[in-house]
């Protein structure tokens, strides 16, 4: 069986008014030969029993926690405890599952909780991907039933955003819950759904949204209908895309709305690099939101598309999602829309 993991890390030195930026990417796609989703493990395989807890983190019910988060770059960058280990997680919709550091929660020898899978990135091979099953996955006052973790290795990604990097939350860790990216406020508001998409917690979120968005699932990825110089393309939205990604197929009308500014080199999670080119994305439109100009690397998506079974066209993440005050309803398979609080 064979997985695929993509880390992508961007170098890039543009000229004014754009400065140094350490770019990471991380799409963590684990794709089975037969399936993209997590099968039950075994009855008589042992679990993996980490406890994750946010100190930081305000309780308002059972149901429902307010969690403040930080900038690592441009990822969304929570503080945690997972067991004995206090430090950041990243929050990223574009992730399958949870993973781990395999700095903190790497086993010396052979373990009998634990598989290993081998990985592919865009740039080549990756080190083997641990799999493991956790039974019970706290998070504060909320807790996460038979959640599969991958334990992988993330020192380059501590290295390069000097943060003690415990793992990455994943969409088996959000899926049954509406999860609130509040960039004005810089916090999270995570509230447990019912199996209609309803809010168990009904004072959760007193704010009425003024926007609101479809959109389809590949897998664990959403995938939304967007609009740029007149032409659609299907756009998947990911969280812990710290620049937008434009695939270099898409129709000659997309690319006139391209600005170059350089090329740049792409360092892929198995140490290998790739040309891009970097340069920004005038006149996007999703829905009603309506985006003058996003950073952007033009590059293939033809290996994400491929293990997705559906052709993407382009990646938006922090560029699309720091200027907006969004909520992601699983469920429903809907995105709302909050305006800016007034001071």
């Amino acid at each position: 069986m064979k997985e695929t993991i993509k880390t992508l890390t961007v170098v890039m030195k543009f000229s004014d008014p754009y400065h140094l930026i350490l770019v990471w990417i991380i799409c963590c796609t684990f794709v089975p030969a037969t399936s993209i989703f997590a099968t039950e493990p075994p009855e008589d395989e042992l679990h993996y029993f980490p406890s994750l807890s946010f100190p930081e983190a305000v309780v308002v019910n059972p149901n429902t926690i307010y969690i403040p988060f930080n900038l690592a770059g441009r990822l969304i960058a929570v503080e945690a405890r997972v067991d004995t280990f206090v430090g950041t997680f990243i929050v990223d919709t574009g992730a399958e599952r949870l993973l781990l550091n395999k700095k903190y929660f790497g086993r010396s020898g052979p373990s009998p909780d634990a598989s290993t899978v081998n990985a592919i990135g865009n740039t080549g091979q990756v080190a083997d991907v641990e799999k493991r099953w956790v039974d019970t996955l706290h998070w504060d006052n909320l807790f996460f039933k038979r959640v599969q973790a991958n334990i992988v290795d993330l020192t380059h990604i501590e290295q390069k955003k000097k943060i003690k990097l415990i793992g990455v939350l994943g969409f088996n860790v959000f899926k049954n819950f509406e999860i609130f990216l509040d960039f004005q406020l810089m916090q999270i508001i995570l509230t447990r759904l019912d199996r209609k998409g309803s809010r168990l917690d009904s004072t959760a979120i007193w704010e009425v949204p003024y926007d609101s968005l479809d959109f389809k699932m590949a897998g664990h990825f959403i995938v939304l209908k967007g609009e740029v110089g007149g032409q659609s393309l299907r756009l998947g939205l990911d969280s812990g895309a710290e620049l937008n990604l434009i695939d270099r197929r898409v129709k000659r009308k997309i690319l006139d709305q391209f600005e170059i500014v350089k090329r740049v080199r792409m360092l892929g999670a198995g140490q290998n690099t790739i040309e891009v080119v970097a340069g920004n994305l005038n006149q996007v439109k999703i829905g009603n939101q309506f985006s003058e100009q996003m950073r952007t690397l033009l590059t293939s998506l033809s290996e994400m598309s491929a293990n997705f079974g559906i052709r993407l066209d382009g990646i938006i993440g922090y560029e699309f999602l720091s200027s907006r005050r969004t909520l992601i309803n699983y469920k429903r398979k809907k995105l709302f829309f909050f305006a800016y609080q007034k001071p």
